[in-house]
C-alpha cells in the first residue's frame, strides 16, 4: 500500500509562514558578492559576482547571483543530477548552501512532523529524520536547522532540512480510475481532487516501488511526498503529525 502525503499552500502548521534570516546574505557573503540597492528602498538589495563565484551543473560559472540563487532554492525540492529543460542539472546541496536559521511569524497549537519552508524546501523534526534515517540510511539528505519562534523563543523540537534522495515513476494512468485523474493527456497528469476517494483511485505500481519508504514522482502531480505502509505505521507509532496523507492504490505490474 502507498499513502500520499500532501501539503497544501494555506498557510498553518505544516506550512507556517516565516522567512530564512540572513540567508541570501550569507550565501552572497560566501563568494563576496556584493550588494546593490533595489528597485525602490522596499525591494531587498540585489547581489552581484565579483571574481569567486559557482559553476553550474555543466561546469560553468554563474553568470549572475540571481541565477545561482534560484538553482540553490531549486535543489530542495527537485530532482538532482539529472538533465532540466534548458537548464543543465542541479548539482548536490553545498555546506554553505543549508539555511541556518527559519523565523516563525507566528506560533502554531499543535506541532507539525514535516513542514514546507519557502519556495517549496522542507523540514523535518529530528523524531522523523531518525524514522526515515533507519529506513533509509544515506538515501536522503538532512541538515540541522534552527527554527525560531516569534519574540526569539527557540523552537523546542530540532528540526532538519531534507532533500528527498528517491524519485520514481510509480505511477500508473493506465490502472488509475478516469474519473480520479486530470490533465491525463499531458507529460504530468494530476489527482482530479485532493481528497480521500481521489486519491483511492490512483495507482502506483509496487515493481517500481520496491523497498523504497520515501520517494517523489516525476511524472504525476497529486501528493508531495510518497511513503510506505512501514514508514506510515512508523511514524503512527511514534506519535508524529503528518500532513493530510491519504491511501493509494497499489497494483501488482
Amino acid at each position: 500500500m502507498v499513502w500520499a502525503i500532501r501539503i497544501s499552500t494555506e498557510f498553518n502548521e505544516f506550512s507556517p509562514q516565516g522567512y530564512y534570516r540572513g540567508y541570501k546574505e550569507a550565501l552572497a557573503a560566501h563568494y563576496d558578492a556584493e550588494p546593490r540597492p533595489g528597485l525602490t528602498p522596499k525591494h531587498p538589495p540585489v547581489f552581484v559576482f565579483k571574481d569567486k563565484r559557482e559553476v553550474d551543473g555543466d561546469g560553468v560559472p554563474y553568470r549572475t547571483f540571481t541565477d545561482y540563487a534560484y538553482d540553490v532554492s531549486e535543489k530542495f525540492h527537485a530532482e538532482l543530477g539529472v538533465q532540466r529543460p534548458h537548464h543543465p542539472p542541479l548539482d548536490p546541496v553545498q555546506p554553505h548552501e543549508w539555511p541556518a536559521e527559519y523565523v516563525y511569524k507566528r506560533a502554531y497549537k499543535r506541532d507539525a512532523a514535516i513542514v514546507e519552508f519557502p519556495n517549496r524546501s522542507y523540514a523535518v523534526t529530528e523524531p522523523l529524520r531518525e524514522i526515515i534515517e533507519r529506513l533509509e540510511p544515506g538515501v536522503h539528505l538532512f541538515n540541522p536547522i534552527r527554527v525560531l519562534l516569534p519574540k526569539g523563543v527557540e523552537h523546542p523540537i530540532q528540526h532538519h532540512m531534507m532533500v528527498v534522495g528517491r524519485w520514481l515513476n510509480a505511477f500508473r494512468l493506465e490502472e488509475s480510475d478516469p474519473s480520479c485523474i486530470r490533465d491525463a493527456d499531458t507529460v504530468s497528469p494530476a489527482v482530479y481532487l485532493d481528497d480521500k476517494r481521489s486519491f483511492a483511485g490512483v495507482a502506483m505500481a509496487a515493481s517500481e516501488i520496491g523497498s523504497a519508504h520515501l520517494w517523489c514522482e516525476r511524472a504525476f502531480r497529486g501528493g508531495t511526498f510518497y511513503v510506505s505502509d512501514v514508514l506510515k505505521a512508523e511514524i503512527d507509532k511514534a506519535g508524529l503529525r503528518l500532513p493530510p496523507t491519504f491511501k493509494m492504490k497499489s497494483v501488482n505490474l
